[in-house]
């Protein structure tokens, strides 16, 4: 398939009206695809919180498969109702691609995160989470042969020393178990960050022979099949627990997750690194971290302290410094 990539004109007409009201074009000079992904990592900021509320009632290989089945249908339908066209891979080399990045993204990403969850915080999840954009940059180095600047190393250990402070100024590292659930928890984590990091490299790779919608729309729909196949293999009584143990919030939670989450959030993630590098937007991955935070002092109660607004000054400086190579070209 030879087909070129084209962004829903839409979408950047959207994202460019954006920069321009809330004056971000000169503070930060912003592009439409870092906007998108911006927008894609804050709503992915609350995937935290509505990920326990989905293991309360499920596994992790049960919950991601009911996450990214209902994603795939809600995204078929939404595609069918605007008539518009999911490209089918006509090679094995592109079989392969989306195979690699159902796999990477999906399929193995998530159920890790969730299994992790288990036996680490939210709070310890998040931060090992923050080293995928470091990897990001390795890969993109490695595998797609990107020149790095050290801004961008830079900014992204900004990022990762602001999510750090954040995270942990509710965390009480004294009480911290160092059990052997806790390691296990970390490597499960760490596993899944490196998935995170690896799907980013291969979304780069393979969009330029599929859109957005096409990729987004094939790659959830194989991780939907190996999640619901180890589903049956690794838990038990799949079926039975559907509704046996699923409260009005689970449901609630795993919806916003399906369609909010994951469907739309995926389309412009990919729409995004299908126009600029891998390392353009690596930095804003850190965005997740202060939203997270952020709904916990709005939702949970937590107080606003001194090393929040730290971390979040941290993480907005090293988003801000990413883009300054961008904003010298224009001068």
């Amino acid at each position: 398939m030879n087909t070129i990539f084209k962004v829903n004109p839409f979408i950047l007409e959207r994202a460019a009206a954006l920069r321009g009201s809330l004056g971000l074009s000169t503070a930060l000079n912003l592009n439409p695809s870092f906007l998108l992904a911006i927008l894609a990592n804050i709503l992915w900021g609350a995937s935290f919180l509505a990920s326990k509320y989905t293991l309360q009632a499920w596994g992790p290989f049960t919950a991601s498969s009911l996450r990214f089945g209902i994603a795939t249908i809600g995204l078929f339908t939404v595609i069918t109702f605007l008539g518009k066209k999911i490209d089918i891979p006509r090679n094995t080399g592109e079989w392969l691609g989306i195979l690699l990045i159902g796999t990477s993204a999906f399929g193995l990403l998530y159920p890790m995160q969730l299994a992790g969850l288990r036996y680490i915080s939210s709070s310890v999840s998040a931060a090992i989470m923050l080293t995928s954009p470091l990897l990001v940059l390795a890969l993109g180095k490695v595998v797609l042969k990107e020149k790095l600047t050290s801004s961008k190393w830079t900014s992204l250990f900004l990022g990762l020393m602001g999510g750090s402070i954040l995270l942990f100024s509710n965390t009480n590292l004294s009480g911290l178990a160092l059990s052997s659930d806790f390691f296990y928890g970390s490597l499960l984590t760490l596993a899944s960050a490196s998935c995170l990091a690896i799907s980013v490299i291969l979304t780069r790779k393979y969009s330029k022979d599929f859109s957005s919608t096409s990729l987004t729309f094939w790659t959830m729909a194989i991780g939907f099949l190996e999640l619901t196949i180890a589903a049956f293999v690794f838990e038990e009584n799949v079926l039975a627990n559907l509704t046996t143990n699923a409260s009005v919030i689970s449901w609630v939670a795993l919806i916003f997750l399906a369609l909010v989450c994951s469907a739309f959030c995926f389309f412009i993630w990919n729409a995004a690194l299908a126009r600029t590098s891998p390392q353009e937007i690596a930095s804003s991955m850190h965005i997740k971290t202060p939203t997270a935070v952020l709904i916990g002092v709005l939702i949970a109660n937590e107080v606003l302290s001194t090393q929040i607004l730290l971390g979040t000054i941290l993480v907005m400086a090293g988003v801000w410094l990413s883009q300054q190579k961008n904003f010298r070209s224009t001068k």
